[in-house]
């Protein structure tokens, strides 16, 4: 369901601690109301208003076949499993194994031809950025969309790169991630038009939940800036997911030395 939209200066702390109060994960949070989340993440209040809701920490190698399974056999639909695990529902994608593990599915709420109508298809491809994470979250929708030759149209809003432009500069914390006792955070570039769209699209793809430290548009080409970002801190070896690369578990003094140097060529107010 699309949120009301709100009037600018809305969401405070005791607005957000309200909405946040809706929800049991930080994924759902985000999920079903991106708009204070990301407000949240702008006034570095997400710590102090999801206190109560539960840390989705999975150790790194935790999806296998007999997990994704286990945790399928939770779900009735793929609908349900995409949007209830998604981490799970993705990595299974991704390896090619969610046929099988989701046999045991009915159609659920979805009725025979549900893909084969373009409003419903037209529906689901807005939930994405580009047609890459389209057909992965919703094979079925894409296919559908493609064989009916609605595909053009209902992937007009996507970008194909969505970093294309290169003119922004952003880190932002995975949360519940540590290596070697640091905290570890995600460094990369993007376009200012999409705001925090490439970030929220990477968590995702890794089953991650996020925290943005800074989102800036800056001045230079952004591979510039995060060439010189990725040489500090220590590479985790994240492997598997578009951007694994670009994390790096840093100190307190490595990530206020990366925000300084993003600010020193910074364009405008942050994003």
């Amino acid at each position: 369901m699309k949120q009301a939209k709100r009037p600018n200066g809305y969401w405070n702390l005791e607005t957000l601690r309200v909405e946040a109060l809706k929800y049991q994960t930080r994924q759902e949070f985000q999920q079903k109301n991106g708009a204070a989340y990301k407000a949240a993440g702008l006034l570095k209040l997400r710590d102090a208003i999801c206190g109560h809701m539960i840390k989705l920490k999975n150790p790194k190698g935790y999806w296998t076949p007999e997990t994704l399974h286990a945790e399928a056999l939770k779900y009735n639909n793929k609908v349900d499993f995409r949007q209830r695990s998604n981490p799970a529902f993705l990595t299974a994608s991704r390896r090619g194994l969610l046929d099988q593990i989701c046999s045991h599915m009915e159609a659920g709420k979805l009725p025979n031809g549900h893909w084969l109508n373009k409003d419903n298809c037209a529906a689901e491809a807005r939930k994405y950025m580009n047609r890459r994470a389209f057909s992965l979250a919703n094979s079925s929708a894409y296919h559908g969309a493609d064989v009916n030759g609605w595909l053009d149209e209902i992937c007009s809003h996507m970008d194909f790169n969505p970093s294309s432009d290169s003119d922004a500069v952003y880190i932002w914390k995975a949360i519940g991630h540590v290596f070697n006792g640091l905290q570890v955070y995600k460094f990369g570039t993007t376009s200012a038009r999409l705001e925090d769209r490439r970030i929220s699209e990477v968590a995702r793809f890794a089953g991650m939940d996020f925290d943005i430290v800074i989102l800036i548009k800056v001045t230079v080409h952004a591979s510039e800036l995060e060439s010189k970002l990725l040489q500090l801190g220590t590479n985790p070896q994240y492997k598997g997911f578009n951007g694994a690369s670009e994390f790096r578990a840093l100190t307190d003094d490595e990530l206020e030395a990366a925000i300084e140097v993003i600010r020193k060529y910074q364009e405008i107010s942050p994003i």
